[in-house]
């Protein structure tokens, strides 16, 4: 004999339905796209949850596993003319390689563009990663940064898109960005107005900043002015005499204990460079062991030999610290600093 049939399940609410969509995939939020026509509207009012987007100058967009491009279409009856309100556009799946057919929409490359990026990127969206190669025109010209605001965990930029870069960061909660990692190569020097990045507000706060320096030029000028709570620095070139500034310029702040100065290399050992002898001349602190100045009466600052975990392995790093008074730090402590 068959038992009961069992009670119907009840549809969910309207809330629990928009936080069941809100926390699914890009990918799955395609499928009801396509799939679910009944569910498009409230899917398309919801922000999105993405691991990666990369955002270039030349009209594409990255989106996890799959990358928009965008481009003006010739004119039939001359290819050597191209009309500026059509765009043809393609779409290829990183997973596969396989690339769309090319469609056409009567669109400018920037309306395309701008039409694609309110679809995925839009106000409440959360971003794990962003890869920011250039600002699209339409965000620079943008007037009401209010009705955007983007959940960014980590950029990725260089110093290419200093005059773009307020036009762009005005749109990022920065109560939820947690680190900057910025590019400063010789390719991108245009005087020393691009180190004016350097100066920006939310580079100068933000939580944690890595700066990857291929240069034969010194910025410890604008180093002394960074605030970050970890501040990762990778320069070959970076020497004792910038050390000692940096000391003295920690030393006279009031930067909170914890906070944290690392600097590496991927071509020398930094340990070798700035050796236990070298680092000795720092130390005023003698009745403790290890490397200790004092900041007042509750801080004081220690430098230290340690590691900087990259990828899937270590480097030797210099390493200094603002600790509170009485904490020690000895000479050589390879404490594995696995900070991203």
């Amino acid at each position: 004999m068959e038992g009961p049939i069992p009670p119907r399940s009840k549809p969910l609410s309207y809330d629990a339905l928009k936080s069941v969509i809100k926390s699914m995939s890009v990918e799955k939020r395609r499928e009801i796209h396509i799939n679910l026509p009944s569910l498009r509207t409230i899917n398309s009012l919801l922000p999105y949850i993405i691991e990666h987007v990369e955002i270039t100058p030349n009209f594409s967009l990255h989106i996890n596993r799959k990358k928009w491009y965008f481009g003006e279409k010739p004119e039939q009856s001359n290819p050597d003319d191209v009309d500026p309100n059509q765009t043809t556009i393609s779409i290829i799946d990183l997973d596969t390689q396989k690339r769309s057919p090319d469609f056409h929409v009567n669109k400018s490359c920037d309306e395309a563009y701008e039409k694609l990026f309110n679809v995925y990127l839009k106000n409440g969206s959360y971003i794990q990663e962003l890869y920011l190669w250039g600002v699209p025109k339409f965000l620079c010209e943008r007037e009401d940064p209010y009705g955007l605001k983007l959940n960014i965990s980590k950029i990725w930029m260089t110093l290419e898109i200093v005059d773009e870069f307020d036009s762009f960061i005005r749109f990022v909660n920065l109560d939820n960005l947690e680190y900057i990692h910025l590019s400063i190569e010789n390719i991108y020097f245009e005087g020393e107005e691009c180190f004016g990045m350097l100066e920006k507000p939310a580079i100068i706060n933000c939580k944690k900043l890595e700066m990857d320096v291929y240069a034969d030029v010194s910025l410890i000028n604008y180093y002394t002015g960074l605030r970050n709570q970890t501040l990762l620095l990778n320069h070959s070139e970076f020497d004792v005499n910038e050390l000692r500034i940096l000391i003295e310029n920690w030393k006279t702040s009031d930067r909170p204990i914890g906070t944290i100065f690392c600097a590496y290399s991927y071509i020398n050992d930094t340990n070798k460079i700035f050796d236990n002898q070298s680092l000795l001349y720092f130390s005023d602190l003698t009745d403790k062991p290890g490397i200790g100045m004092k900041m007042d009466d509750n801080r004081d600052l220690v430098l230290y030999h340690g590691q900087h975990l990259i990828n899937d392995s270590f480097r030797p790093a210099l390493k200094m610290k603002v600790i509170a008074s009485g904490s020690e730090k000895k000479i050589g402590d390879s404490e594995p600093d696995v900070s991203g």
